[in-house]
Order: structure tokens, then sequence, then C-alpha cells
């Protein structure tokens, strides 16, 4: 599967991975998918995790993703954003969609790696309870 997701409820925060080839329809139904899962509640924090994502969206799919996440679109509610990527274009994959969701989250970040990740969201976590 080329986006899988899990919600850990007790820290509200929801971890997708983006693996392969992914496509547009699938990050779209992901979201869907998110939507209708009865495990979120409140806001969620993310973690996107896209080191193993060998497809390149197009900008305006970039666009079009971010716009599928504002309120007018999603009942969903964002905190922060931690995006783990190491390969150039996934780099500037993530940085460019933080551009276009930058109205949907507190913060965002794009690190190396998972533990990175993990401790800026607890940080982000500290600074809201």
């Amino acid at each position: 599967m080329p986006i899988t997701y899990e919600i850990d409820s007790a820290r509200a925060l929801v971890r997708t991975t983006l693996a392969g080839f992914v496509t547009f329809a699938e990050v779209m139904s992901h979201f869907a998918a998110l939507e209708n899962d009865p495990r979120h509640s409140g806001t969620m924090n993310v973690l996107i995790d896209i080191r193993g994502m060998t497809s390149v969206p197009e900008t305006g799919q970039l666009r079009r993703a971010a716009g599928r996440i504002e309120p007018e679109r999603s009942r969903l509610q964002y905190g922060v954003c931690a995006m783990v990527a190491t390969d150039p274009a996934n780099i500037s994959t993530g940085k460019l969609f933080a551009v276009f969701a930058r109205e949907r989250f507190r913060a965002t970040t794009i690190v190396p790696n998972l533990e990175e990740a993990d401790r800026w969201l607890r940080d982000q976590e500290k600074k809201t309870a």
C-alpha cells in the first residue's frame, strides 16, 4: 500500500507513511479515510514519513492536497506537522506542501529521521499543554 496511517489517540497524533509510487488519487483517498476514521478526535498533530516515496507530485497536486485539508473541506482539525524526508526531491515536496498548507498547521518542520520528528512533536506538545 502506498499510503498507510495509524492514529495514536493518547497523543492525538496521526502517523502517515507514503512509500513507492503514490498517486494523487491515493492521497485524496487517504484524506477521506482519515476523516471517516472514528479514532480521530479534536485537534490532531501529524507525522508524515515520505522517505520511501518514489513519485514526485506536481505543484498543482500539492496545492490541491493542501486545499483538501482546509476547514471548508475537512472536518478534521490539525495542530502541528512534522515531515520526514532525506532525498532532495522529497525534501522539496515537503517544503512546498508546507507552504501551501501553512494556514492549516500551527507549525511545520522537515527532519531527516523519525527520532527527530518525534522529539520535535513532543516539544510542540509541551508548548500547548
